[in-house]
């Protein structure tokens, strides 16, 4: 069987030295909220009329609440060798990869950001089909951007462009970023390295 990291995550962000999978929300949150939380939010006000003090004076208050119930996305991510379960490659040779995701949460998950630290000794091969990744619900095939870095929390660079900043060999992060994932959804992005 191939090697496979499962990531589950359903509470904040999760930090890992091969991958970093971050959630976009709206606003700031102190801690994430388990699923099926339900959130109250109320509101009052008063309207004041007449002399204060008097026995003219007269008031109206109206109040109204929102019940919101928590539904938090669950990101799995594993990654796969491209073919038997042992790979042998000796200098020269090359190994694909896959990166996988998925969402088995209750809700859509945003701005998926996916880093990866390639294997000691190897560089990867920018013709590779490294901006590849796959919908299963829509059966149609989609480009996400793909950047590479020093280091993981560094600057990157748009794979692409016609001067490379720093040399593959030194450069062994890379990064996408999915923009949204949708329940039920998932994704994989392919890659291949070669071998020093």
């Amino acid at each position: 069987m191939p090697f496979r990291l499962v990531i589950k995550m359903t509470r904040g962000t999760i930090s890992a030295v091969a991958v970093l999978i971050a959630l976009g929300m709206a606003g700031e949150a102190g801690a994430f909220l388990d699923t099926g939380t339900l959130l109250t939010n109320s509101a009052s006000a008063t309207y004041a009329a007449g002399a204060p003090g008097s026995y003219q004076q007269s008031s109206i208050s109206y109040s109204a609440t929102a019940k919101i119930l928590v539904a938090n996305p669950a990101v799995f991510l594993w990654k796969d060798i491209d073919g038997p379960t042992c790979v042998t490659a000796s200098s020269g040779g090359t190994i694909a990869f896959s990166i996988c995701f998925s969402n088995g949460g209750a809700n859509s998950a945003f701005n998926i950001t996916v880093k990866d630290k390639l294997p000691n000794a190897t560089w990867w091969i920018a013709a590779s089909n490294y901006t590849s990744w796959y919908i299963d619900l829509t059966g149609v095939g989609q480009t996400l951007s793909t950047y590479y870095g020093a280091t993981s929390n560094g600057t990157w660079y748009p794979i692409g462009t016609a001067t490379l900043p720093c040399p593959q060999a030194t450069c062994p992060f890379l990064q996408w970023v999915v923009p949204a994932l949708g329940v039920g959804r998932s994704g994989c992005v392919t890659f291949t390295v070669s071998v020093w």
